[in-house]
C-alpha cells in the first residue's frame, strides 16, 4: 500500500494556500512478477537530482528528467529541488536517492541487477495533465529501454 505522502505535505504547508490534490486518470501500478533475486532495480527521485556537470532543473515547472549513474562514487550530486523540507538532503542526497544502500543490497545478493541509470525529476510540479501525459510516459520509456523489473520511487 502507497504512503498517501501529498496530504502530509498539503498539511505542513501551514503558511501558503492549500495544495490542490491531483488524483491520476488511472493507476498504474503493477503486481510484482519476478523475484528481487531476479529483478533489476531502478531509483526515481522527486528531489531535482543530478550530477553537477549535468543542466540544472532551473523552473518550479520543469517537466525534464535528468540520468545519474547507478554506480555510487559517481559524483558529486547537486539538489535543485525549491522545497523548503530541509537543507538536511542537499547535505546528504544518499537520503533521497540511496544509491548506495541499492548497491548494497546487491553485493549482498538480495536484488539481482541495478539499472545502469536512475531517474530524477522536480517534484511538487502543479501540471498534473502534463506530469501524466508527458513526464510519466517519459520515464516509464527509460525504464522499459533499461529493461527494468522494479523502480523505487522517492519522493522529496
Amino acid at each position: 500500500m502507497a504512503l498517501e505522502y501529498l496530504p502530509i505535505m498539503a498539511q505542513n504547508s501551514a503558511s501558503k494556500a492549500p495544495r490542490v490534490l491531483a488524483k491520476p486518470s488511472k493507476f498504474a501500478w503493477c503486481v510484482v512478477s519476478k523475484p528481487l533475486i531476479q529483478s533489476r532495480v531502478a531509483l526515481l527521485t522527486s528531489a531535482a537530482l543530478r550530477l553537477e556537470t549535468q543542466r540544472p532543473f532551473v523552473p518550479r515547472e520543469d517537466l525534464s528528467y535528468r540520468r545519474v549513474p547507478s554506480d555510487p562514487a559517481i559524483e558529486p550530486l547537486v539538489i535543485d529541488h525549491h522545497s523548503g523540507i530541509g537543507t538536511v538532503p542537499k547535505q546528504d542526497p544518499e537520503i533521497v536517492f540511496p544509491r548506495i544502500a541499492l548497491a548494497g543490497l546487491l553485493s549482498r545478493g538480495l536484488i539481482g541487477n541495478l539499472s545502469p541509470q536512475h531517474f530524477s525529476f522536480m517534484g511538487g510540479v502543479r501540471q498534473h495533465a502534463k506530469v501524466e501525459q508527458e513526464l510519466a510516459p517519459a520515464l516509464g520509456h527509460e525504464l522499459l529501454d533499461a529493461q527494468v523489473d522494479l523502480a523505487l520511487l522517492v519522493p522529496y
